[in-house]
């Protein structure tokens, strides 16, 4: 009997994929001795200075980025012979949503400032303003709520005047609202929503029962990652930030207006 492509082309394909398998539990068992072996005081520190707050607003998109596309795969495609395919259906976690579309939209606000703007590598900021702009990123300033992040953004005159990223804003509000909006007094005004990124377990203390809940209506991963990377594009265009920081051929500092105090 004669024996088809696809007859020796699995046990094949079988074989790799438990050498492959094989090899990857070596490595992780190794990884796994190498943690544990680490000293107990181990501190990773910057080789000079120290790690502050980053106010490039290419960089807090692209980090919003990074989050809005790490999808959680509920299924993946199956070949001929049991095996796995490409991933096929995903979502994105309320949490990790959160995260990254709070980055992003904090980058798109920050675009607003011309200092923030010309920001390249070796940049250095006065600590001043990077204690400025902490206090109103923060907490305390534009906070969690991403309906008013996105309503700050509405008032800034470059983005109020572009239909195109108007109509962003309103469809990620009707992302947040329709798919994910927190069920923890998000809409209350003082409310922090990071709060809400914790699992629910919703209650009726009239009754004396809860049920614990998912949450998990969800939209497409990939079609909320295409609509902040067309976004991305779009705010990279209106303020000219790649152009602009590859004309800077020198460091920029900024430094702060106050004086001071003599030694």
């Amino acid at each position: 009997m004669a024996y088809g492509q696809s007859d020796i082309l699995l046990p094949v394909l079988r074989l790799i994929i438990e050498r492959t398998r094989s090899e990857e539990e070596e490595e992780f068992n190794a990884w796994c001795e190498e943690l544990v072996a680490l000293p107990a005081n181990l501190e990773l520190k910057p080789r000079d200075g120290k790690a502050d707050i980053e106010l490039d607003p290419l960089r807090w998109m692209d980090s919003g980025l990074d989050l809005i596309q790490s999808a959680r795969v509920l299924a993946h495609v199956q070949l001929p012979g049991g095996l796995q395919g490409p991933a096929f259906q995903s979502y994105l976690p309320y949490p990790v949503f959160h995260m990254g579309a709070e980055i992003f939209l904090k980058g798109m606000w920050l675009c607003q400032h011309d200092e923030c703007r010309i920001i390249t590598n070796t940049s250095y900021v006065d600590p001043a303003i990077r204690h400025k702009y902490q206090q109103e990123v923060g907490p305390n300033g534009l906070g969690h709520d991403l309906i008013k992040i996105i309503t700050e953004l509405g008032h800034i005159q470059q983005y109020r005047n572009d239909l195109v990223t108007m109509r962003f804003l309103k469809m990620v509000e009707g992302v947040i609202r329709w798919y994910y909006f927190p069920l923890y007094k998000a809409d209350k005004p003082k409310a922090r929503w990071a709060y809400s990124r914790y699992p629910k377990r919703f209650y009726n203390d009239n009754a004396h029962t809860a049920r614990a809940d998912s949450l998990s209506h969800y939209p497409h991963q990939a079609m909320v990652a295409k609509l902040f990377k067309a976004a991305k594009d779009r705010v990279d265009q209106l303020w000219n930030l790649r152009n602009t920081l590859g004309s800077k051929k020198h460091s920029t500092h900024f430094k702060s207006q106050r004086r001071e105090k003599a030694p």
